[in-house]
C-alpha cells in the first residue's frame, strides 16, 4: 500500500508472544526500497547557521544533558525542547558520546544532532546508494550493522529494527557493539495496539513486505533478555498517522498519495476537526500505553553492577 502496487503477503502470529512475522521474505526485497520514492532516502534540506547560533545551541544541549550553566538554562527555558532530547536523556550522554544511528537513511536526525553540538556521529544503512560524508563530521556508511566496527555509547534504531530479517541475531550483534554503560534505543510499531485491533489488515504499520517483524511489548522483553539486555523503559509515541493513513488504506489510497488529504489541501481532504480528533486520540492512546508505536530503552544486564 505504500506505492499502491497491491502485492499480497502472508504473516504468521506467534501464539505465545503475539509477534507477527512475514511468512516468506521476498527474494528481491530491494525492489520495495526504490531509491526514487522511498521517503527515508530523500536528501535532507541543507541548513546553515552562523557560528554564534551554533555555540548557543551547544550550550542549550549541555543544559538538556544535565550540564547546567546560567546561559544554557536560560536558553533552555526560552526554547521549545525538541523531541529527540526525550530519547537522549535516557542515555547518560555528553557531547562527546559515540552515537550511531542504524538504518538512518540519508541521516537527517544525525545532521540535527550535529547542529546541537554532538561531535561523534555515525550512520549506517545498507540500502543507500553509496557512503555519504557531509563534511561536518557526520558520515553515513553503506553498511549493515554486522559490518560496523567499533563500540558505541548510544545506539539508535528509529523504525529500522522491524525491517531486519533476524531480530535475535541483530540484538546479539548490538550487544557486542555496546559497553556496559551504553544505551540502546529501538523505536518500532507495536502490534499489541488499538490501531492494529481496529483496522486489522488495513492498519498502516503493516507496511508489507518491508516490515518483516511486528513486535509486541512481550516479544521485545523476551528477545532483549535472550541477548543480554534489559528493557528499563518503554514510552509510546504514536501519531495521527495510525488513524489518517489507515482510514485512507481502507479507501485504497496509497501512502505516496496521502499528502493531499491533509486538511485544506484538497476537497476530499480530512477536515481540521477530523485531524484534531486523530491527534487527540493518538495522545490519549500513548498515555494509556496503547498507541501503535513505542520507544524501547535497553541496557546490558551487567550495567546494573556499575555506578
Amino acid at each position: 500500500m505504500m506505492f499502491g502496487w497491491g502485492d499480497v503477503f502472508e504473516y504468521l502470529e506467534c501464539g505465545h508472544c503475539g509477534c507477527l512475522q512475514i511468512a516468506e521474505i521476498p527474494a528481491d526485497l530491494g525492489k520495495y526500497y526504490p531509491k526514487q520514492g522511498y521517503y527515508s532516502y530523500k536528501p535532507p534540506k541543507k541548513k546553515s547557521y552562523p557560528d554564534w547560533v551554533l555555540r548557543l545551541r551547544h550550550r542549550r544541549t549541555g543544559h538538556y544533558l544535565g550540564e547546567p550553566t546560567l546561559l544554557g538554562g536560560l536558553l533552555g527555558a526560552l526554547s521549545k525542547r525538541a523531541g529527540h532530547f526525550e530519547w537522549l536523556r535516557h542515555g547518560r550522554l555528553t557531547l562527546d558520546s559515540r552515537i550511531v544511528d542504524v538504518g538512518c537513511g540519508a541521516g537527517k536526525l544525525l545532521l540535527t544532532l550535529q547542529r546541537d553540538g554532538f561531535r561523534s556521529l555515525l550512520g549506517a544503512d545498507p540500502f543507500i546508494e553509496a557512503d555519504i560524508d557531509y563534511g561536518n563530521g557526520v558520515r553515513i556508511l553503506k553498511r549493515s550493522l554486522h559490518e560496523l566496527d567499533g563500540e558505541f555509547d548510544f545506539v539508535m534504531l528509529h523504525h529500522s529494527f522491524e525491517h531486519m530479517p533476524d531480530p535475535r541475531g541483530t540484538l546479539a550483534e548490538l550487544r557486542r557493539k555496546v559497553s556496559a554503560q551504553s544505551t540502546l534505543l529501538i523505536r518500532i510499531p507495536v502490534c499489541d495496539s488499538f490501531a492494529r485491533r481496529k483496522y486489522g489488515v488495513h492498519w498502516m504499520a503493516w507496511d508489507a513486505p518491508r516490515h518483516l517483524y511486528l513486535h509486541t511489548v512481550k516479544s521485545m522483553h523476551l528477545l532483549a533478555a535472550e541477548a543480554g539486555f534489559e528493557i528499563f523503559a518503554v514510552s509510546y509515541d504514536s501519531s495521527v498517522q495510525q488513524f489518517a493513513s489507515s482510514e485512507l488504506y481502507l479507501r485504497g489510497v496509497p501512502y505516496v498519495e496521502q499528502s493531499r488529504y491533509h486538511p485544506g489541501r484538497s476537497p476530499e481532504a480530512f477536515t481540521q476537526a477530523e485531524w484534531d480528533g486523530f491527534e487527540a486520540r493518538a495522545e490519549q492512546l500513548n498515555q494509556e500505553r496503547d498507541g501503535d508505536t513505542a520507544c524501547f530503552y535497553l541496557r546490558p544486564m551487567d550495567s546494573r553492577k556499575g555506578p
